[in-house]
């Protein structure tokens, strides 16, 4: 590297030291520690490492960095505002505030170059093995591995690496081989609560290098060796490449350097003028930039709009010479047809299925439909139903393949589900049991938060798989998922529905929770399409006059409802069967349509085999709520039911109408 290169580097390193000093003064908020511990880091990659170019930052073919330590935004903040990507120095002046761009943690959206919202340490790593995957399996689908070259690149602290996530997506990428993914330790022997001592003694390069990872390790101050490792880890094809840069946290300060102070506080005008000086920045004028460094990224960019263009180039030209895998390309990036919205309405499905295997048979129509449709299970597609049978198992020697063996990683495999979506060409699906969405549940909320459309398969969906016992039988899990915003939540009753279900999900652009049952259903019912995707609809009008019963359902529930209105009918009583299969589709439909399909019945009642929490908002205080409040016991289903009064006999008892 040419002495003068260095000496730039090393000013652009402190000058994002600088600006990160200052925002964070004067928001009075934020973490110095890691954008002074990693200036010399964040300089390598945004001024030589990186190709990307901020005039065209969803280029196909750039590099993407994430920032797993999300809580060292204004390290991201002040490169992506000195490399060019629209982040102005207002920008870095409103960090922390009200509708800034700047916001405490990375947030997907709120500006160019944030490739993924980051802040729930681990998932950062996690998300770029999916974003990392999803360019192998990309190239490998459309023989575009000359072009596809791109690198996805992490910085990650001590808490990502002893997050769980962290493990499990670790592992999966070493098993994967995908050297095509590069992860920096700050490495700096701190956490927020003291010395990383205190919490962690294992050898964290033979641990990654157990996964199959190639490491080395280096002083994270030196410009030569990480500009080196970097390039090393770029050219590698056997494994992904982990970088362990040794740092001190909050370099410079006199106070706060090395210590977990330096962490997570403002450090105030008179230490941060006072680390300044120590790191030898002369304008300490806040929010300063030299001419010169400006200049230097100008520069820059121009190499990166040229480096660009010829890749643009290179592609027309593949593509003007390979027309069928180009058309596969494009197939990729699209959303869901008319075309196959018609193969699921009119697929014929053998009736009596659980809803899980009626969605495995739809599977098979949206693999042939839908060629960017990707998916995978946490070491239970047998059971959770989402193997496409013609698909293949995704592999280091077989990166075409589209269904993913996940093994038991299920957070993982939900943040890496973010990434596939994030790289721009799939939409993928995951799956496994109801109960296990717990494991999974932070990072389905980040998914949401970025409005991501992926699919989420859960099945065995109530007490009533029966004799797996309490561990397994999910009870508060549908509340839970409906609480969460812009997670659209389905729990379907038969084939109709599942097929609303996956039209809905095919069409979202934020995701989806399929909700299916590992028993079989009833079929005889007269379910609707269009009445589902709207979230919910009259199954069952009454006769004319007033409503004595409004009974509303999901799921294989939805039956006992009906039977249920039959038994009341019998007795005289005036019965509407409601259908819910989506509290949120339902809700956001017109005041009007939602008046006309809960009406006003004398008594209102739900019927699911899950927790009563949420229903109320539809069947009012005075509302029955048949439901299970407490855990399960392991039994066969019928005895369960019977047990918990989920029977007719059991549920006339509660309105206070005897079955005789």
């Amino acid at each position: 590297m040419p002495t003068e290169t260095k000496t730039i580097l090393s000013q652009i390193a402190n000058t994002i030291r600088g600006l990160a000093l200052d925002a964070i003064d004067a928001a009075n908020s934020g973490h110095p520690g890691l954008p002074l511990g990693c200036g010399e880091i964040m300089a390598v990659l945004y001024g030589r490492f990186l190709r990307h170019d901020p005039s065209a930052p969803n280029w196909r073919g750039r590099d993407r960095f994430i920032l797993s330590a999300g809580h060292g935004s204004m390290a991201l903040y002040s490169s992506l505002h000195l490399a060019g990507f629209g982040l102005s120095i207002e920008d870095l002046k409103k960090f922390r505030q009200l509708h800034s761009p700047t916001a405490g943690h990375p947030e997907f959206g709120e500006a160019a170059g944030i490739e993924t919202t980051t802040g729930p340490l681990g998932q950062g790593i996690a998300t770029a093995v999916g974003l990392a995957l999803a360019d192998k399996h990309v190239a490998a689908r459309t023989g575009t591995q000359a072009l596809l070259t791109n690198q996805t690149v992490v910085l990650v602290g001590d808490g990502c690496i002893m997050e769980g996530i962290s493990a499990e997506a670790s592992s999966l990428a070493g098993h994967l081989k995908l050297d095509n993914l590069i992860v920096i330790y700050d490495s700096n022997d701190i956490c927020l609560d003291g010395p990383i001592s205190e919490t962690l003694s294992e050898d964290v390069s033979k641990r990654y290098s157990a996964y199959g990872w190639h490491v080395t390790q280096i002083d994270g101050h030196d410009i030569i060796q990480v500009e080196n490792a970097l390039d090393n880890a770029r050219n590698r094809t056997d494994a992904p490449s982990l970088i362990i840069a040794k740092t001190t946290i909050g370099k410079g300060s006199p106070k706060y350097e090395g210590s977990s102070e330096a962490h997570g506080k403002a450090f105030g005008p008179e230490e941060s003028l006072a680390t300044k000086h120590a790191l030898g920045i002369t304008n300490t004028t806040p929010f300063s930039v030299q001419d010169e460094i400006y200049a230097y990224f100008t520069s820059r960019r121009q190499a990166q709009t040229e480096t660009r263009l010829a890749w643009e180039s290179a592609f027309s030209e593949w593509a003007a010479n390979h027309s069928e895998s180009a058309a596969l390309w494009n197939q990729l990036t699209n959303t869901a047809s008319e075309s196959i919205e018609t193969a699921i309405r009119s697929a014929e499905v053998k009736t009596g299925l659980a809803t899980r295997a009626i969605s495995q048979a739809l599977l098979q129509l949206i693999h042939d439909g839908c060629p960017n449709v990707i998916g995978g299970s946490a070491d239970l597609s047998c059971s959770d139903s989402t193997l496409m049978k013609k698909g293949g198992i995704l592999s280091a020697d077989n990166f075409s393949a589209r269904n993913i063996k996940y093994g038991v990683r299920e957070f993982a495999m939900a943040a890496i589900n973010s990434g596939l979506y994030l790289s721009g060409n799939l939409k993928p699906f995951c799956g496994t049991f109801l109960t296990f969405s717990d494991y999974m549940k932070n990072a389905i909320r980040l998914a949401a938060l970025m409005n991501l459309g992926v699919t989420y398969q859960f099945t065995h969906d109530s007490l009533f798989l029966g004799e797996d016992g309490p561990t397994h039988q999910p009870i508060e899990h549908l509340a839970g998922l409906r609480s969460m915003p812009n997670l659209t939540v389905f729990r379907p009753a038969d084939i109709n529905e599942t097929k609303a279900s996956w039209i809905h999900a095919l069409r979202a652009k934020n995701p989806t929770a399929l909700i299916l049952s590992r028993q079989g259903i009833n079929d005889s019912l007269p379910t609707s399409i269009d009445g589902a995707l709207k979230g919910g609809y009259i199954l069952q009008k009454e006769s004319e006059g007033s409503v004595d019963y409004a009974i509303l359902a999901t799921g294989s529930e939805l039956s006992l409802a009906v039977e249920t209105a039959d038994a009341l009918r019998a007795k005289g009583r005036s019965c509407r069967v409601i259908s819910l299969p989506s509290f949120e589709l339902f809700d956001a439909q017109s005041e009007g349509y939602r008046n006309d399909v809960l009406g006003q019945a004398n008594q209102y009642v739900s019927i699911e085999a899950q927790s009563s929490f949420g229903w109320h908002k539809y069947v009012g205080r005075s509302g029955v709520t048949v439901a299970i409040d407490q855990f399960g016991l392991s039994a066969p289903a019928k005895e369960l039911a019977k047990q918990f009064g989920f029977t007719v006999d059991a549920i006339l008892a509660r309105l206070g109408e005897t079955s005789a």
